[in-house]
């Protein structure tokens, strides 16, 4: 299952509507995120890539893949080894975040801050698919 692919996307949102963790964490959480990975055509993202998901108040509504610039209340973005070193648990998406390795392309962190929890949340749900 490749990274940022539509089947990978599709378990994703599956996996996240499973999990009563996430549920709780994001119960006020309204909005799209979206994953972003940089142009990398040596790993088949010629133009970059993304995963949109519609989060809604615990549950992801739907998902989908777009090809280059992503559309969404947030953006985060980063080249895929740094996504890679994030979902093999190598890297804490905070810390990747103040240290640059993962940029917040659209959005703010202190409009993120209330849903720490529920970030902490997708992350875990998203290494148990990757």
């Amino acid at each position: 299952m490749q990274l940022f692919g539509e089947d990978w996307a599709q378990a994703y949102c599956r996996k996240l509507n499973a999990s009563e963790a996430y549920r709780k964490a994001a119960s006020t959480w309204e909005g799209s995120l979206a994953l972003a990975v940089r142009p990398d055509p040596k790993a088949g993202f010629p133009k970059g890539a993304a995963v949109v998901l519609d989060l809604w108040h615990g549950t992801c509504r739907g998902v989908k893949v777009v090809e280059g610039e992503a559309e969404a209340d947030f953006v985060i973005e980063a080249d895929l080894a740094t996504w890679q070193e994030v979902l093999e648990g190598r890297l804490e998406p905070l810390s990747a975040l103040m240290r640059g390795l993962l940029e917040l392309k659209k959005g703010t962190i202190a409009a993120l801050a209330p849903y720490a929890q529920a970030a902490q949340e997708l992350v875990k749900v998203a290494r148990e698919v990757a």
